[in-house]
């Protein structure tokens, strides 16, 4: 038998006898009701309730001035929440979410609060309505976390057809791409040191955030969750800014990148298909001449070179290498390989090993089994070939 999805299990539960199309629009009836709402406490400051298909929605909207962004990200929704939980499972609650878009006279932020489970549907119909106004949407590690547990809470909902968005571009993976390099760990706190230049004064740890909500729902305390709201507003901020300083990395306009910067760069580029623009960081990156990264730039560069049958052109960059980083064995050891099976000169192999074995004796076991291959090949190439022995015939 098919495996029944969760939608439909959750709508039998309301309509036995009745089915829906979750494809589209519901039928028969399986639109969510909005719920009575008998909030005993008090909004946080700054929110108000506004009316939704689904009853109330409790949200709050300012514009805050920005200054110009270079690169402009365009028409991007950024978009981070705060859950009950980091366990992501069907009982995990998003209670508030950010979404702020640059628009002409600054950033425009609005956020969303969940007062009650009871009106999670217009929470969520309210969500929609945000970020299906910009061209993409923006997150930090949302294609693994933030993305999941709101289509998860739009299903269980029972909210009609699905929760879209524009494309996505995740953060924290552009980060990890062109960043790690440089960072001890990747959380946004440690990238907003590090890579913006600035630290919060955050008015309440991330790992406190649930409990403000829960002490909320629980005696009406506002005291933390104000301070939650407000960590919740500066997390979407600092997107925007994040976002404009990984487009600038991306274009390879930051002056202060170093021969790591540009391979890393180029290493991005290349797997996500612009093979010119990652060609051009790896020769960046290789034209710093000496250290670990300019030669793994460099050998990348050659082994594409003779996938395109360049041997010429690998060669000469591998010799040029060489003489630049005369401590890196991958160099060496590149090059003997290509004298030997590509140029077929097992003599000029031979000397590059030996070359390689005077500058790091260290090494030298590493290379004493090539060593001992291209001897044997000289001197079987200098043997005279062996005459052919035949019997003598008696006529």
């Amino acid at each position: 038998m098919p495996e029944t999805s969760l939608r439909e299990r959750l709508n039998r539960l309301n309509h036995p006898t009745k089915s829906a199309d979750f494809a589209g629009a519901p039928v028969h009836g399986a639109t969510p009701r909005p719920r009575p709402q008998q909030r005993s406490y008090g909004l946080p400051r700054g929110f108000e309730e506004v009316e939704t298909p689904f009853g109330a929605a409790a949200i709050r909207q300012d514009v805050i001035p920005l200054p110009a962004l270079d690169p402009d990200p365009g028409r991007i929704a950024y978009v981070d929440t705060e859950t009950t939980g980091l366990a992501g499972g069907a009982g995990t609650y998003v209670f508030t979410a950010s979404i702020a878009t640059p628009i002409d006279c600054g950033l425009r932020l609005v956020q969303l609060f969940l007062p009650e489970p009871g009106m999670e549907s217009a929470f969520l119909y309210a969500l929609r309505q945000e970020v299906e106004l910009a061209s993409g949407i923006a997150t930090f590690n949302g294609g693994s976390f933030d993305l999941p547990v709101l289509r998860t809470r739009w299903v269980m909902a029972r909210m009609p057809g699905e929760l879209t968005h524009g494309p996505h571009t995740d953060l924290l993976t552009l980060v990890r791409a062109l960043y790690r390099h440089r960072l001890e760990n990747c959380t946004l706190r440690f990238v907003e040191q590090r890579v913006l230049g600035y630290e919060r004064d955050d008015p309440l740890p991330s790992a406190l955030v649930p409990d403000a909500y829960f002490d909320y729902l629980r005696a009406g305390s506002r005291d933390f969750l104000e301070a939650a709201l407000e960590h919740n507003r500066l997390d979407v901020i600092s997107l925007v800014h994040l976002h404009s300083r990984l487009l600038r990395r991306l274009r390879g306009a930051d002056v202060d990148m170093n021969a790591e910067d540009w391979l890393a760069l180029g290493r991005h580029r290349w797997r996500r298909g612009a093979r010119a623009d990652g060609w051009r960081a790896l020769r960046n990156a290789t034209a710093f001449a000496e250290g670990e990264a300019a030669a793994t730039a460099g050998l990348l560069i050659s082994r594409r070179l003779l996938r395109r049958g360049s041997v010429s052109g690998a060669d000469r960059l591998l010799d040029w290498l060489e003489a630049s980083a005369r401590e890196d064995l991958r160099v060496s050891v590149a090059r003997a390989r290509l004298l030997e099976w590509r140029r077929r000169d097992p003599q000029k192999a031979l000397a590059v090993v030996q070359d390689a074995v005077r500058r790091m004796p260290e090494s030298a076991h590493e290379l004493e089994a090539r060593r001992a291959r291209l001897e044997r090949k000289l001197r079987r190439r200098d043997q005279p070939p062996k005459r052919a022995i035949t019997d003598s015939l008696p006529f």
